[in-house]
């Protein structure tokens, strides 16, 4: 039987991010699982997100991989919003359109 982990027995990276319309969203990632991650125009709508994230990057990469869990104090990192030089992917996108 397959234990579903929570996703706030991991630390997050939190950060506000421009999406490629021109608005900002939240965008949320489990540390140590690259790639695992969601957005959203909430932080509660980017949590209900990762947690589908989370089943998806298991299902990719197996529980084994997971970064090591934690019970007790959850971490969240604050990263200040994304610079101009680090928003390069969201012209990129829009010239996609």
């Amino acid at each position: 039987m397959q234990i579903v982990p929570k996703i706030d027995d991991y630390a997050w990276q939190v950060r506000r991010v421009p999406d490629w319309t021109g608005q900002t969203e939240i965008m949320i990632e489990i540390i140590g699982a690259e790639g695992c991650v969601s957005f959203g125009y909430s932080v509660k709508e980017a949590k209900r997100g990762l947690k589908e994230a989370l089943l998806l990057w298991i299902k990719k990469y197996g529980e084994l991989a997971l970064p090591e869990g934690r019970e007790g104090a959850h971490l969240i990192y604050i990263e200040p919003k994304m610079t101009k030089e680090e928003d390069y992917i969201n012209v990129e996108l829009k010239k996609l359109q």
